[in-house]
């Protein structure tokens, strides 16, 4: 080598680059999107769907910026990270807003950048707030950041699930809950003129139902990409939990004609025919069996080929209901769907808009109407389980309430006997449920004065 000359030595190192540069080349040479697939390395992105177009929406700024940064991005992801939770503790909210796209930017498929700071803005960020409009403004900015999380992973089957739980659980069932509800379809921001906001409600549906359509989409896209949020079993069953949602939020909002009694039809198709139907590979201790929530024995006997393997089938899907309260959700579907059902959520309505507007004997009369309603439904056997339902009990214990204290502001006695005595003598040791008939009740009492 050392006989070479130095015009020889960089010949052969020319020759060397051209061809170590052959194979690069092959490798990474870019597809152009029509006849030529490109380098091996872009064959095999658009095999297995790895490429950044099909992970999601493309931010060219993000791309951009973590090139120039040249391999630094983990550092300077941290130092965002720290500075975000500094920016937290002093309440400065739009820095805190601004570190957030930064981040983002940097981890674009990091699928827990997206979900710790969506939860981060719509249940932290917005309960640092007095006003609720403020709140919402926060709420909604963290259903949109989870909005783009999703354009920019749309395989991921968990920033789906996220998305639908803000609409389903902060919306829905928030301290707040009455205000978000009516802003989700009428925002008070005046630059949507009364409307809703179309990037979290474009279609200006019901939180629930909007919420129901991302949890179809997480449930379609989990048949190929699993999640490790909930059991199986629990997260298939979202869809129809947030429909029986809706329907008791119909309820609650005063709504319960035929459009009610529908929604609590459809909760039980979704429940009983669609999630019921469904096949689920149960594991109970050493046994494992495929099983679906709605089976009959013969539906049992056709998989279950010995006695001890009907045994086991039993067991499994036995131990899989209690695990969703299907037997529950099941019998209240049926029981809402029923007009005399409708009717007594109708008086407890009627009772408690009439002790508000301090029309006394009206609300005595619809509130006892409602009691004697309850009282013959949870004596029919094939609903006598529920009585062990907070939301329902709460319902009765509070029409009881102001039944009870309507006699005491007349000064009369309260009967010795009356619908659903033997309910409120079970009930009203139980603290969960009295802390929130007396905290419901108390509200009514002070707008009544």
């Amino acid at each position: 080598m050392n006989k070479l000359t130095s015009q020889q030595r960089k010949l052969m190192y020319l020759i060397g680059i051209i061809v170590l540069l052959i194979p690069i080349i092959q490798l990474s040479l870019p597809a152009d999107g029509k006849k030529n697939p490109g380098g091996w390395l872009s064959q095999l992105r658009t095999k297995y769907d790895l490429g950044e177009s099909d992970l999601g929406d493309v931010d060219a700024s993000g791309a951009a910026i973590n090139l120039v940064l040249l391999g630094m991005r983990g550092v300077a992801v941290n130092l965002l990270w720290i500075e975000m939770d500094q920016q937290k503790d002093m309440k400065r909210w739009a820095e805190m807003q601004a570190t957030t796209e930064s981040i983002v930017r940097l981890q674009p498929h990091y699928e827990k950048v997206w979900d710790i700071n969506g939860w981060n803005l719509a249940y932290n960020t917005s309960a640092e707030w007095d006003a609720v409009p403020d709140r919402y403004y926060w709420v909604k900015q963290g259903e949109k950041l989870l909005k783009r999380g999703v354009a920019r992973n749309k395989r991921s089957t968990e920033l789906y699930y996220r998305a639908g739980k803000v609409l389903q659980h902060k919306i829905g069932y928030a301290d707040e809950s009455v205000d978000y509800r009516k802003y989700f379809l009428s925002d008070p921001d005046p630059a949507f003129n009364g409307g809703p906001d179309p990037e979290i409600n474009p279609d200006g549906k019901d939180n629930f139902l909007a919420a129901k359509d991302w949890f179809l989409e997480s449930c379609e896209r989990e048949t190929t990409r699993p999640q490790h949020i909930l059991d199986r079993s629990l997260f298939r069953a979202t869809p129809a939990r947030c429909q029986f949602d809706y329907a008791a939020g119909l309820q609650k909002d005063g709504r319960f004609g035929e459009e009610t009694r529908a929604a609590w039809e459809l909760a039980r198709q979704d429940w009983t025919e669609k999630y019921g139907r469904e096949i689920f590979h149960a594991v109970i201790g050493p046994d494992e069996s495929d099983i679906r929530m709605e089976m009959t024995e013969d539906d049992v006997k056709q998989i279950a080929k010995t006695p001890d393997d009907e045994l086991r089938v039993r067991r499994a899907v036995d131990q899989y209901q209690k695990m969703v309260n299907y037997a529950y959700w099941r019998m209240r579907a049926f029981a809402e769907a029923e007009p005399d059902t409708a009717e007594a959520h109708r008086n407890f309505f009627e009772a408690k808009q009439a002790f508000k507007a301090q029309e006394f004997e009206k609300a005595r009369a619809s509130a006892f109407s409602g009691m004697e309603a309850f009282d013959k439904l949870f004596k029919r056997p094939e609903y006598k389980n529920l009585v062990d339902e907070e939301l329902l009990t709460e319902e009765c214990m509070l029409g009881w309430k102001i039944w009870d204290d309507i006699h005491q502001i007349a000064q009369e006695k309260v009967p010795e006997d009356f619908p659903l005595k033997w309910l409120v003598e079970m009930k009203i040791t139980n603290d969960s449920i009295m802390k929130q008939v007396n905290k419901q009740f108390k509200r009514l009492f002070l707008d009544s004065r």
